[in-house]
C-alpha cells in the first residue's frame, strides 16, 4: 500500500542481488578504482589532502561500494541516502569539503559502472544521484568552502578599533 504522504514514500527499483554480490566480491579493487576515478575527476583532490587522508578516503570508498551493494540488493535508495546524510558531519569534522565527498561518490559510480552490466549501472547511477541529492542543503552551510583572504580581512574589520 503506498504511503499517503510523498515524503514518507520510499522510492524503490528492481532488486539486483547478482550485482550486489559482484560489488561485494570486488570491493577492495573497486574502492581503489573509485579513488582513482575521483582523482581523475578532480586532480586537486590529491594535492589538498595528505597521504593519511588519502588512506582514509580509500577506506571510505570501500564503505561507499558496500553501501551501494546493499542498496542494490534491497532495491531501495534508503541505505545510501541515510548513509550520506550520516557522513556529512563526519567529513566536516575531518575538514573535508563536501565537494570532495561528492567527487568520491561519483568515483564510486564510475568504478561500479565499469564492473556492472549497463542496466545495473543505470540503477547504481540512480542510487548515487539520490545520495548526492542529500548533499545539496549541507553544501550551502558555512565553513565548507575556502574564503577570499582579502574579503575575510575586511569583513573582520581589518583590526580597526581593536
Amino acid at each position: 500500500m503506498p504511503s499517503p504522504t510523498p515524503e514518507l514514500a520510499t522510492p524503490t527499483f528492481a532488486r539486483a542481488p547478482a550485482a550486489a554480490a559482484r560489488l561485494r566480491e570486488e570491493r577492495r579493487r573497486l574502492a581503489a578504482d573509485a579513488l582513482r576515478a575521483a582523482i581523475a575527476r578532480d586532480p586537486g583532490l590529491e594535492m589538498r589532502h595528505d597521504a593519511e587522508q588519502m588512506r582514509a578516503f580509500l577506506r571510505d570508498c570501500e564503505r561507499h561500494v558496500l553501501q551501494l551493494a546493499f542498496a542494490l540488493e534491497r532495491g531501495t535508495l534508503t541505505p545510501v541516502t541515510e548513509y550520506v546524510e550520516m557522513l556529512v558531519p563526519v567529513f566536516r569534522r575531518r575538514r573535508v569539503p563536501l565537494e570532495d565527498f561528492a567527487c568520491m561518490l561519483l568515483g564510486t559510480l564510475d568504478a561500479a559502472r565499469a564492473e556492472l552490466p549497463p542496466a545495473d549501472g543505470d540503477t547504481a547511477a540512480q542510487v548515487i544521484e539520490a545520495g548526492l541529492s542529500q548533499l545539496e542543503r549541507p553544501r550551502h552551510l558555512a565553513g565548507d568552502r575556502s574564503r577570499n583572504p582579502i574579503l575575510q580581512f575586511l569583513w573582520k574589520g581589518a583590526g580597526i578599533l581593536d
